[in-house]
């Protein structure tokens, strides 16, 4: 800006400082003028790292204070997982739907639900939340859960779900993570199961049911093994 304002006009383009002397040469006046523009910036420049740059020092202590915080505790192997909502416990088999039936995403079971509100079954971290709200993805310590609501929900586009977590978001088993509108979804003609899946079943050394007629949520639901 001061360089436009003095009216400096160098002969061409090229690197500055030191070096771009070589552009204003051909005038003492110009010359002068980038030098004392090269002092000026370098004095600001100067300043400013004098006045305000955080000192080493500060910035070791800062460092040594963070290190004092205590890591967060590992989330232990969910060796139960509880019922994501109020319900009837439905078997794999007689899930109204093949992919889910017939263990195609992983070996999983269903609750019919008496309520719109779905809960955490493990703790965990929230790997994927659907544009939809229609399923939510939860990971911890190498189990990978996926809780479906209804069948065929997906085309509802989100219309009668909210959501009350986040991608990322650590949640607690008992969190609640959606709230489902059940006479939309009556209305849309799609079944309101609620699918509880691990995914990564294959991964695991058992993966199985526990569960029976009616169930509260965080009534034990699937045992697993790591």
């Amino acid at each position: 800006m001061i360089a436009m304002l003095l009216g400096m006009k160098g002969t061409g383009n090229g690197i500055t400082t030191i070096p771009g002397m070589l552009l204003y040469i051909y005038t003492p006046s110009q010359l002068i003028m980038y030098v004392i523009l090269s002092l000026a910036t370098f004095i600001t420049a100067f300043c400013l790292c004098w006045f305000f740059a955080v000192p080493p020092e500060v910035m070791e202590t800062d460092h040594a204070v963070k290190k004092d915080i205590p890591a967060p505790a590992p989330i232990p192997f969910p060796d139960v997982l509880g019922a994501a909502a109020q319900g009837t416990f439905v078997p794999m088999e007689e899930i109204p739907d093949p992919t889910f039936s017939q263990g195609v995403l992983g070996v999983c079971c269903g609750i019919e639900p008496e309520t719109g509100k779905v809960y955490s079954p493990m703790d965990g971290t929230i790997s994927q939340l659907a544009d939809t709200l229609h399923a939510v993805g939860i990971e911890a310590s190498g189990v990978e859960l996926l809780i479906h609501v209804g069948i065929n929900t997906v085309g509802m586009n989100g219309n009668g779900f909210k959501s009350h977590i986040t991608e990322g978001q650590t949640v607690k088993k008992g969190d609640l993570l959606l709230t489902m509108d059940l006479e939309k979804i009556k209305a849309a003609g799609h079944p309101a199961t609620i699918m509880v899946i691990v995914t990564n079943s294959d991964d695991l050394s058992s993966v199985e049911a526990s569960a029976s007629g009616k169930l509260m949520p965080g009534d034990p639901l699937m045992r697993l093994k790591a």
